[in-house]
């Protein structure tokens, strides 16, 4: 079994992420989406709002293609990704074709995140493309020797990001049901 694990921010989850799940849904069995805990990033709303509307997120895309094969696995979730996979291992089994999924922002932070070595000897790695953001050469080797093995994602991300609707509350990011929950709790200061 092909399972893609993706821990992402969500604060909140965009139509970027919609695009991913969408993706992933179409290229393994499982998708296990859970709202991270970003230790590098200040100032999130609580895991338990960016879970809530991560899991509106996952209900849209369900609805909407007929494929439910996306998960919202918050028991999977942890600090340090090392534990997440510890956790997909005793969830799914020994055997499970695991797949940890980061943006192309990240790459060449993954070998300092916690047991790095340990972590990356267990999984594979699925880098999707961000704008602005390109895999340069010496993390590719440094992957390629690093690694159980790495995969550069052959699409394109919307250029959407969570940041931006921060910043400039543009609703058009935004799914219908996420949008709704934003504005019923009040999240990001709206007005």
């Amino acid at each position: 079994m092909k399972i893609a694990i993706f821990g992402t921010s969500a604060d909140p989850p965009t139509i970027a992420h919609k695009t991913i799940l969408d993706y992933l849904s179409q290229k393994y069995d499982i998708t296990a989406v859970y709202a991270s805990d970003n230790p590098f990033k200040e100032n999130q709303n609580s895991l338990y709002h960016r879970s809530k509307m991560l899991g509106l997120l996952i209900e849209e895309i369900n609805v909407s293609s007929g494929n439910h094969n996306i998960q919202l696995a918050t028991d999977i979730g942890d600090r340090r990704t090392l534990h997440t996979i510890e956790k997909a291992k005793k969830k799914w089994g020994e055997k499970a074709d695991l797949t940890f999924v980061i943006g192309s922002d990240l790459a060449s932070q993954i070998f300092s995140w916690y047991q790095a070595e340990k972590l990356w000897q267990q999984v594979k790695l699925l880098i999707l493309p961000r704008e602005g953001y390109q895999v340069d050469g010496d993390t590719q080797q440094k992957l390629e020797q690093n690694t159980l093995g790495y995969t550069l994602a052959d699409y394109q991300l919307p250029p959407v990001s969570s940041t931006q609707y921060r910043q400039n509350q543009n609703e058009e990011v935004l799914t219908p049901k996420v949008k709704s929950y934003i504005q019923c709790h009040n999240l990001y200061n709206l007005t």
